[in-house]
């Protein structure tokens, strides 16, 4: 029997990501999990901050951001900079950043996928502001990089990314369980 528990977003793991906009001409990263793929084709990613954030007045200013994926290598430095505002901590001088097509959206170089973005829509809800941004490049380290996969990244346990649940307790990425439009083909429905 299943019980209530209130409106909690309980869907996961929650990917944590470095949000990257560039505030008063220096580069900041917030530590975020409220981000999602919106769509393949276009490629569209969605963010959500508080209006407050830091790095909120960045993408606001520039209309552009980057979504940085860190490895779990670099949990204490990603926890660390979702304790600590930009406002009041320089956070560039923790992270070499690097700038593609896009000119106000840094990205980290620590980090093997990273997503430069210009906002296409934005709404505020609450004290949430939500960014849908279209993916304008996406940068791989060379070394995640694989010839037998489409796009070619190398597989989620050698990207090694950080997950969170909300049980306040960050994870790591378990075994592979199956290939994506192939394990349905065995499937009986009602056991036929």
């Amino acid at each position: 029997m299943k019980k209530k528990i209130g409106p909690v977003p309980l869907i996961y793991p929650v990917p944590i990501v470095l949000v990257g906009s560039l505030v008063d001409g220096r580069p900041n990263y917030a530590t975020i999990g409220d981000c999602a793929i919106m769509g393949l084709k276009p490629a569209l990613v969605v963010v959500s901050l508080g209006e407050t954030h830091h790095t909120t007045r960045g993408i606001l200013a520039h209309r552009t951001f980057s979504i940085n994926v860190p490895m779990t290598k670099d949990l204490a430095l990603v926890d660390h900079f979702g304790q600590v505002s930009g406002r009041d901590v320089d956070k560039s001088q923790y992270v070499e950043s690097f700038f593609g097509e896009l000119e106000t959206a840094p990205m980290s170089e620590a980090c093997p996928v990273t997503l430069e973005c210009r906002v296409l829509e934005e709404v505020t809800v609450e004290h949430r502001r939500i960014f849908i941004g279209g993916v304008v490049q996406t940068h791989v380290d060379e070394a995640f990089l694989s010839d037998d996969a489409e796009p070619k990244i190398a597989s989620m346990q050698k990207l090694d990314p950080i997950l969170y649940a909300l049980d306040n307790r960050y994870s790591s990425v378990g075994r592979a369980i199956g290939v994506g439009y192939e394990e349905g083909a065995a499937y009986k429905p009602n056991g036929a």
